[in-house]
């Protein structure tokens, strides 16, 4: 069976381009990753060639010109509403993916595509363009069978008894599948003393014990340094070995 790794040149640093429609918080917490691994002298790092947005608004366009990082946006909203079709419909997905691509394009050639909150679904297009280069974040942990979609995966987790949370970084590899393969998880992070009503403060728990740390590590640290493969059956290999559904764990 063909192991292949997301990254292998790890004679230069690894190109990234970060899709972001929002704060662009962890965009942030990957740049600065990023720059204290240039500091200490390390070879092997991302670094974030350009940030692109859906929405020209997005703070994080700011964020990222005031880094001397390139940026451009495509308004989604009004791509849609010149199309005259609504924002799911997966004709003007494609077409609006289709022209995301020769944007970026134009600028450079992406080794990993980052979601950091991008707040648009990507077309089957975007994601064989960019096969196994995609990674995305979600603040729970995608192997469970009882997440269900527009409800906090930390209210999920009580209310289905966890005590503990962990947060996925996993690949977007498959857009028919919510959740695409894991990468690496988070160690876990307690819930203790939270209750249902809790979901603000521990979401803000989860991203900074679990997202700030996750991202910028499975980023920088293993795929930047060629530790990461993927096999034909989309298992997931860290430094030669193979993981299990969960994938890298923080807490190893």
């Amino acid at each position: 069976m063909q192991i292949t790794p997301l990254y292998s040149d790890t004679s230069r640093p690894m190109k990234i381009l970060v899709l972001a429609s929002g704060r662009g918080t962890n965009f942030e917490k990957i740049n600065s990753r990023q720059t204290e691994l240039e500091q200490n002298g390390q070879k092997n790092y991302g670094t974030i060639e350009h940030v692109f947005s859906n929405d020209p608004e997005a703070p994080v366009l700011a964020k990222a010109k005031a880094l001397k990082i390139g940026t451009s946006s495509i308004s989604s909203e009004k791509f849609f509403v010149d199309l005259g079709k609504p924002p799911s419909d997966e004709g003007g997905r494609v077409l609006y993916d289709s022209a995301v691509i020769s944007l970026v394009e134009e600028v450079f050639e992406p080794d990993l595509v980052v979601l950091a909150g991008y707040r648009r679904r990507l077309s089957r297009l975007f994601t064989e363009r960019f096969e196994n280069r995609i990674l995305n974040l979600y603040p729970g942990n995608t192997t469970k069978d009882y997440l269900v979609r527009g409800k906090s995966a930390c209210v999920q987790a009580l209310e289905n008894g966890e005590r503990t949370i962990r947060c996925t970084v996993y690949l977007e590899n498959d857009p028919e599948t919510r959740f695409g393969t894991a990468v690496a998880q988070s160690s876990d992070i307690s819930l203790e003393g939270f209750g249902i009503g809790d979901g603000a403060a521990m979401e803000e728990k989860i991203r900074e014990q679990g997202e700030w740390m996750l991202f910028p590590f499975v980023v920088h640290d293993l795929i930047a340094n060629g530790r990461v493969a993927i096999d034909e059956e989309k298992n997931i290999y860290v430094d030669g070995q193979r993981t299990g559904k969960n994938g890298f764990s923080l807490s190893l």
